[in-house]
C-alpha cells in the first residue's frame, strides 16, 4: 500500500469529494460542512484521510489508507482471474474489516466452498479473504461464478 496508489485509485473511481481549483470552491460554498480545514485553516475534502497521515490519525486511524472500494475490486478481479474469460460473475460479496495504511500489503486467498448444477448452470461459490502481512484480516468476500462445461 503506497499513498500514491491511494491517489491513483482515487483519480480512476473519481472519489465523492475530489475536486480541484473552482470545482472545489463551488463544492465547499454550496455545502459548507463538507471542507475540513486544513493545516493552513482552508476549507478542503474530508478524502485527504487517504494520503494526509496527520488527518488520517486524527480521526483515529492508524495512518493515511487505502479506499475499501479498491478492495472490493480487488476480490472481483480475483474471481475473474480465477473463472477466466470463459466464466460469468453471477455474484460478488465484499466486507471491509479494518483499514490498511500505508505500507500494508495484502494477500488475497479464495476456497471452492461448493459446486452446483442449478436450471443447466454450472455453479461454483467461492469464498475469499485478504489478510496483512501480519495475519491480520482485512476483507472477506464471495462470489458464484458460471463456469462452461466441458462437454
Amino acid at each position: 500500500m503506497t499513498v500514491t496508489g491511494f491517489i491513483a485509485y482515487a483519480q480512476g473511481w473519481g472519489g465523492l469529494y475530489i475536486r480541484a481549483n473552482k470545482l472545489a470552491w463551488k463544492q465547499v460554498h454550496r455545502h459548507s460542512g463538507l471542507g475540513i480545514k486544513n493545516r493552513f485553516g482552508i476549507p478542503d475534502c474530508p478524502e485527504r484521510v487517504h494520503w494526509e497521515q496527520e488527518f488520517a490519525t486524527m480521526v483515529g486511524a492508524p495512518g493515511a489508507y487505502d479506499y475499501g472500494p479498491e478492495r472490493c475490486s480487488w476480490l472481483t478481479h480475483h474471481l475473474t482471474n480465477w473463472m477466466g474469460d470463459d466464466g460469468f460473475l453471477r455474484r460478488a460479496h465484499c466486507k471491509i474489516r479494518r483499514h490498511n495504511p500505508e505500507g500494508d500489503t495484502l494477500r488475497i486467498d479464495g476456497t471452492v466452498d461448493r459446486k452446483r448444477v442449478e436450471n443447466g448452470r454450472h455453479l461454483v461459490e467461492i469464498e475469499q479473504e485478504a489478510r496483512n502481512q501480519d495475519g491480520e484480516l482485512s476483507v472477506l468476500g464471495s462470489g458464484v461464478v458460471e463456469l462452461p462445461t466441458r462437454s
